[in-house]
């Protein structure tokens, strides 16, 4: 089950690059700005801005949508509907305002994708990229992916939180080329009430990859409210620096400035949003990260 194929992606390893987006994620961070690829299933997103007044034609397939008269929204009960429900109410709806994410498919029809931008990979050193959600939720075709692109000579990057069993993670070990992976806190009880995760489980897959010897690159989301002080920032930035000097790497640490792309989804999905509601305005904390990056013998880069 995957929530998007992305082609020509440029932020997601290196060169140009086919971003596959899995569904399904162990972590229910607060700011997560794609909370439609959390569940391992198919979900229902509504947007009631462009729901029809007086149609009723959703309401016939399921006991799940409920109007009350013409003029009001369609109200839905989530929790009830089946696949098959969601799937009639959105082929119904003639506004679009009922649509789904996700997306069965299996390694080779995704692969067939992939391999329509190879000239792409040769010419710019690009390739494909797992992301999520966390791609090992899905271990199996995680790595059938991975053994095919790298049978095939294609490039593979894995975007993982690493919360997952280390025995989700093992058998794709010699099949991934760079691991992008996140170090959002070194604090465990502030990490479990903003993520709902175990960081320890975190830390020892960093390590048990850093054994194994893979080429791992850092990725810092820097939170409102969560992270952005100068004294985690420069926990999380020297536990980076002590992974590369024991194991090496990249010696690159992104840092991913707070946004809100993501917020409008919340509603579609029928949740809330937990977090600050406008993106990180503080130049000078991404200016003293860079700085303490640098001081540690990093490589920081700044992603928008």
């Amino acid at each position: 089950m995957i929530c998007n194929l992305q082609r020509y992606a440029t932020h997601d390893g290196p060169g140009i690059r086919t971003v596959v987006f899995m569904k399904g994620c162990s972590l229910s961070c607060r700011w997560c700005q794609n909370p439609e690829s959390r569940s391992r299933s198919l979900d229902l997103l509504y947007d009631e801005r462009l729901c029809t007044q007086g149609c009723q034609r959703c309401t016939q397939h399921s006991s799940c949508f409920k109007r009350e008269d013409n003029t009001s929204a369609v109200t839905i009960l989530r929790h009830g509907l089946t696949e098959n429900e969601m799937r009639l109410a959105a082929d119904a709806c003639p506004s679009g305002a009922i649509s789904l994410c996700g997306d069965e498919m299996d390694s080779e029809q995704i692969m067939a994708q992939v391999r329509r931008d190879n000239a792409f990979y040769q010419r710019s050193g690009g390739g494909l990229t797992l992301s999520g959600g966390e791609p090992f939720m899905q271990p199996k075709l995680a790595q059938q992916l991975l053994h095919t692109a790298h049978q095939e000579g294609i490039h593979t990057a894995v975007e993982s939180c690493l919360h997952i069993p280390w025995h989700y993670i093992e058998p794709s070990l010699e099949l991934v080329d760079l691991w992008l992976v996140d170090l959002k806190h070194t604090d465990a009880d502030k990490f479990l009430q903003w993520t709902d995760g175990q960081l320890p489980l975190i830390q020892h897959n960093i390590e048990k990859l850093g054994k194994s010897g893979a080429n791992i690159l850092f990725r810092v989301p820097i939170i409102t409210d969560f992270n952005d002080d100068e004294i985690t920032l420069t926990a999380i930035i020297q536990q980076a620096a002590k992974h590369y000097q024991q194991f090496g790497g990249s010696g690159e640490i992104h840092f991913l400035p707070y946004h809100t792309y993501g917020m409008h989804k919340y509603h579609l999905l029928g949740l809330d949003y937990e977090c600050a509601r406008k993106p990180l305005d503080r130049p000078e904390l991404l200016a003293f990260a860079e700085q303490q990056a640098k001081a540690c013998g990093l490589t920081a880069i700044l992603r928008g």
